[in-house]
């Protein structure tokens, strides 16, 4: 609000508002010079709010400060200029008003970019999560009339150590039964390779606790990785562990 916005009203309540300080200044015997050493503010403008002069005066706002200082450093309490007005208040509810909306828009785009955020964190973790507990299944062949054992929950995989090839060891027991059947019981989580009548029946890594049988027609061949936590079961009969603990091992399980 600028003096050109002053209402009549307003511009003769300055007047008699200076007309007001002039005399009690004077009656005081308070200088003009004295007022300004006090209020920092210069003789025109303390001249100028004296005789209602708004030519020389400063914007609507300040004159309001400037007239409460003069106020205050002569003893004047009840002197004040009134900037109140139904244009101003309108436009200060308008102002606030519009505040008041530009926070809120400000809270709720927040607000979402927070969503978002925390969207894409859920959407990377599940994606990985699922790319961690995923099998490594290389290959998986179906053979005639598996048995399959109830197994556990799969442990989260990793990538198989690549170990030096042990020497084929051949395993022949004398039975009388037409066909093969060799089961496994894996007391650690190990990366099994088993061929059945020469086509690959399994490969890949299994977790501790997984139960497993394969029968054929004339061979069943186990390569196990860690051969020290997989024990076999040949034809029903007591369980062996396969090899040592660490060692790359490899057995063969023919029908006499």
């Amino acid at each position: 609000m600028n003096i050109h916005n002053l209402t009549t009203e307003q511009q003769q309540q300055l007047k008699d508002i200076g007309t007001n300080l002039n005399q009690i200044r004077v009656a005081q015997n308070i200088s003009l010079d004295t007022v300004s050493q006090q209020t920092l503010i210069s003789q025109r403008l303390l001249k100028a709010i004296e005789a209602g002069d708004i030519t020389e005066l400063p914007e609507a706002f300040y004159i309001q400060a400037l007239v409460r200082k003069y106020a205050q450093a002569i003893g004047a309490k009840d002197v004040h200029f009134d900037l109140e007005s139904d244009n101003s208040s309108t436009a200060t509810h308008s102002a606030q008003k519009h505040r008041r909306q530009y926070w809120f828009n400000f809270q709720l785009r927040s607000l979402h970019l927070y969503l978002l955020y925390i969207l894409l964190v859920l959407v990377s973790v599940t994606g990985i999560t699922t790319l961690v507990e995923r099998p490594v299944i290389v290959n998986q062949a179906s053979v005639d009339n598996p048995i399959l054992a109830p197994e556990s929950k799969e442990s989260k995989s990793t990538p198989q150590v690549s170990r030096p090839k042990a020497a084929p060891q051949f395993v022949s027991q004398s039975s009388n039964s037409a066909t093969v059947s060799v089961g496994i019981n894996l007391q650690e989580r190990c990366w099994l390779k088993v061929m059945v009548d020469d086509r690959v029946a399994f490969e890949g890594v299994l977790p501790a606790g997984t139960k497993r049988q394969w029968s054929g027609k004339k061979e069943v061949t186990i390569r196990a990785g860690n051969a020290g936590g997989v024990a076999i079961s040949f034809n029903n009969q007591q369980q062996q562990v396969l090899g040592a603990p660490g060692q790359v091992e490899e057995v063969t399980y023919t029908v006499n």
